[in-house]
């Protein structure tokens, strides 16, 4: 008998079908998705992405010991396995989105950043150069949710 890796996904059509509808529009859309720990608010974007394309990028949980370099470190090491690069170094975030750019300029793409405050806790300029890296690169897409 075949073991199950995760529960079935059920009872998120209402928000499924939200989702659907902003490659509907003809401009990117960045999406906010707040709540409780553990109710499923990763999973929903997993489960709407397999079938776009489809990135997901992971905060370290917080620690004495992790710095706003070793956050940019672990996202060069997802973003170069996602997009099958070389090791990727940057020591600054607006290099990241940028390579990150490069990527998915085009097409139907769905961008994952899970636990973003994470990411950027231990960088006063991360949610700026987001911001930035938006307003340049990624919403030039009009098939891009982030």
């Amino acid at each position: 008998m075949k073991k199950n890796s995760s529960p079935p996904f059920i009872g998120r059509q209402n928000e499924l079908n939200d989702l659907q509808l902003l490659f509907k529009k003809k401009t990117a859309s960045l999406v906010v998705i707040q709540g409780r720990r553990r109710i499923g608010k990763s999973r929903l974007i997993q489960e709407f992405g397999k079938t776009h394309r489809f990135y997901q990028f992971t905060g370290f949980p917080p620690a004495p010991t992790t710095t706003a370099q070793s956050q940019r470190d672990e996202f060069t090491h997802q973003l170069s396995a996602a997009l099958a690069l070389p090791n990727v170094t940057a020591d600054d975030w607006s290099k990241v989105f940028l390579l990150l750019a490069k990527d998915v300029g085009s097409g139907r793409v769905i961008i994952l950043f899970d636990e973003i405050s994470w990411m950027g806790s231990k960088d006063p300029n991360f949610l700026g150069k987001l911001k930035t890296a938006w307003d340049i690169y990624f919403k030039t897409n009009p098939q891009l949710i982030l």
